[in-house]
């Protein structure tokens, strides 16, 4: 019993695999403990949640769509995402106003990339300025010019004109590896 954000999550890892992370996500802090999965995908073997609906269509998103962002970014990096079921408010008592689905998270092995700090923050720039393209998203970004931005988005197969949620994890992991950390 206590804090999911506080509890030493490592110490419940000892054992024999495999290592599992279950539960029933508070919805204010889905996506802080989201993080912390993450950052223990190497060391457990699957996560399961139940969250609410709208995160795990974030979660399962495509590139394009509306629902994708930074979230479903960080996550699939680390993680195949399934979702397997979607429960309505009245499954629930006291009933919810929103429906809930559970989710399986699976650790990639390798992971798409390490979540860097250049990886964050090409992430965040695309998904902060949605509306922008990636050259204005990203313009100044590791200090950069204009013509070295455009040679590493070159080499790194990105088109600087299209927007950020046009990408998939590995695009952004692509341009992270060019940014030398």
């Amino acid at each position: 019993a206590g804090d999911a954000l506080d509890a030493d999550w490592l110490a419940h890892l000892d054992g024999p695999r495999p290592h599992a992370i279950a539960g029933n996500l508070p919805y204010l802090i889905t996506g802080r403990l989201l993080e912390r999965s993450i950052e223990l995908a190497p060391r457990i073997d699957r996560a399961v949640f139940m969250v609410q609906a709208e995160v795990a269509d974030r979660l399962v998103a495509a590139p394009g769509t509306k629902e994708y962002g930074a979230l479903t970014v960080f996550t699939r990096a680390a993680f195949e995402v399934t979702k397997l079921l979607t429960l309505k408010g009245g499954a629930f008592y006291p009933r919810p106003e929103v429906s809930s689905s559970v989710v399986v998270l699976t650790p990639r092995r390798p992971p798409i990339t390490e979540e860097t700090p250049s990886f964050r923050a090409l992430v965040k720039g695309a998904f902060g300025a949605r509306r922008k393209t990636l050259r204005n998203a990203w313009k100044g970004l590791f200090g950069w010019s204009v013509e070295e931005l455009a040679a590493h988005a070159e080499a790194a197969r990105i088109d600087l004109d299209a927007r950020g949620e046009t990408l998939a994890a590995e695009d952004f992991a692509r341009i992270a590896a060019r940014s030398g950390g």
